[in-house]
């Protein structure tokens, strides 16, 4: 009886025990990538929010004369700015490059744009608030990326583990983002309770230095995650067909992004600028007050995120989002119509702004983010996703960039701020009629499609336009399997 192996059942062994702890590689990578890759996102929340007590710090600490609107206006949109930046351009990246590439990346971006901002510092204040602006902007680039890298990963994270798609996208996504303007409005005040308004230099740099905390605690993690293996299979990484990507999916686009203009138009001008809403309702309010009055505020935030999480299922996704989207609007209306009276008492008026902020997570927020990430195949997946997440960027920073000066406009007009922040209200409920509308003519009902289908629809295109499909996919099953034998020998 010979004692020869037979070295093909050897070989075949050897790639089922490489096979078997891959599987078990992934299932972990699958894991993290739900929970890491979207912790990251409280920064964009974080970092989102946390200027408008920065720029209340700055105010009082050098004046209006020097922190102007036209200033403090350019400080808010340098974010934004960077995000649309970061969004467009991490979105090519996590499709050519990798979704952990781009992860990575967007921490390391982060976490530098922080550490500028924290350590801003000038000849005069006018030159310490231009670096701030410069450093913010960085920051914009991190964490707008993040909205690609960690929205995509996770949708996909959460198909191949058999977990809810739509739940999943909403709680790693709108709800993380929505914690983090919930930090980002606590945060101050503890700090402020500290250090007294004498202290306020220390406020601000603490407040915006703290959010380093975030992005650096999860790296070790990101750096563990793997790549999904539906990008495995379906990376397009070079000849990329992008005339023939946007002829044939230009009114998706117009979909995911226009809906998303709008909806970031109407949250970002409103959330932003909740402190000057508030100091406007109540101008006798100090500082603390004001700041507090904000946490009430931002607690509506991720618990309309959490109720549309637990909705989006039963409902569908145009149906909740749509009637939030209505909802949101009567609001809006009720609060712009009777402002004079219900912000005598104060305390309706913060749980009526709160429910109108509430309905807007609660469709707006959470589905926005869920169509991006569902309605293209993977091979494009990231870079739909970024141009989709641009486009309601530019939402918000056109909204943030108009809504001071329609503000001003309207209370020189009608002599009253709290008629003016009435039209500004109504102003704002007509936006999200709008999106209702588009939301129900518009957007399908994405629940149960699969996002393989999605991948056979697209190299169905790309086969009917004469592109070579078996270009598709970064690893090819032989290299697959040698890399993955070396890394279980490591």
């Amino acid at each position: 009886m010979s004692d020869t192996k037979d070295p093909v059942a050897v070989t075949q062994h050897e790639h089922s025990l490489v096979d078997n702890d891959y599987q078990t590689k992934k299932s972990v990578s699958d894991r993290l990538s739900l929970f890491f890759a979207s912790i990251a996102l409280l920064s964009d929340g974080y970092q989102a929010l946390i200027i408008s007590s920065v720029e209340s710090c700055l105010s009082k600490i050098y004046g209006s004369s020097i922190v102007t609107s036209t200033l403090t206006t350019r400080i808010s949109n340098a974010l934004l700015i960077g995000d649309i930046v970061g969004m467009l351009g991490f979105g090519l990246i996590i499709d050519r490059l990798g979704r952990k590439f781009g992860i990575v990346l967007c921490t390391a971006i982060v976490c530098l744009g922080i550490v500028l901002a924290t350590a801003s510092s000038g000849t005069s204040p006018t030159g310490l608030i231009w670096m701030l602006i410069i450093a913010r902007g960085i920051t914009g680039c991190g964490v707008g990326g993040e909205y690609p890298c960690a929205s995509v990963s996770a949708g996909e994270a959460a198909e191949e583990s058999g977990r809810s798609r739509g739940f999943w996208l909403i709680i790693s996504g709108n709800f993380i983002i929505d914690c983090g303007f919930l930090i980002a409005a606590i945060v101050p005040v503890i700090l402020l309770a500290i250090c007294g308004e004498g202290g306020l230099e220390v406020v601000w740099r603490l407040s915006l230095g703290l959010g380093l905390l975030l992005p650096v605690n999860v790296l070790y993690f990101r750096l563990k995650m793997l790549n999904s293996n539906a990008y495995q299979k379906e990376a397009m990484t070079r000849k990329v067909p992008y005339l023939l990507i946007m002829k044939h999916y230009w009114p998706k686009l117009l979909v995911t992004g226009g809906i998303w203009f709008l909806y970031d138009f109407i949250t970002y001008s409103f959330g932003i600028f909740s402190d000057t809403i508030l100091a406007l309702a109540v101008p006798g309010n100090s500082l603390m007050q004001t700041f507090q009055w904000n946490i009430v505020l931002n607690v509506f935030y991720p618990f309309g995120a959490l109720a549309g999480a637990f909705l989006v299922d039963r409902f569908g996704r145009k149906y909740l989002m749509s009637g939030s989207f209505i909802i949101q609007a009567t609001l809006g209306i009720i609060i712009g119509a009777l402002a004079t009276q219900i912000v005598s008492i104060f305390p309706l008026f913060v749980i009526l702004y709160g429910l109108f902020l509430f309905f807007g997570e609660c469709g707006g927020g959470n589905i926005t983010i869920t169509l991006a990430a569902e309605m293209y195949p993977t091979a494009i997946r990231g870079t739909m996703f970024g141009l989709s997440a641009a486009l309601g960027k530019a939402g918000a920073a056109i909204g943030t960039q108009v809504f001071k000066p329609i503000l001003a406009a309207l209370t020189e007009r009608s002599g009253d701020a709290i008629k003016a922040q009435g039209y500004v209200f109504i102003i704002g409920a007509s936006i999200a009629l709008i999106a209702a509308a588009l939301t129900y003519f518009f957007v399908p009902d994405l629940s149960q499609q699969s996002l393989t289908a999605l991948d056979d629809e697209f190299r169905q295109l790309l086969t009917d336009n004469g592109y070579d499909v078996t270009q598709l996919g970064i690893i090819h099953s032989t290299q697959h399997t040698e890399e993955l034998a070396a890394d279980t020998k490591r």
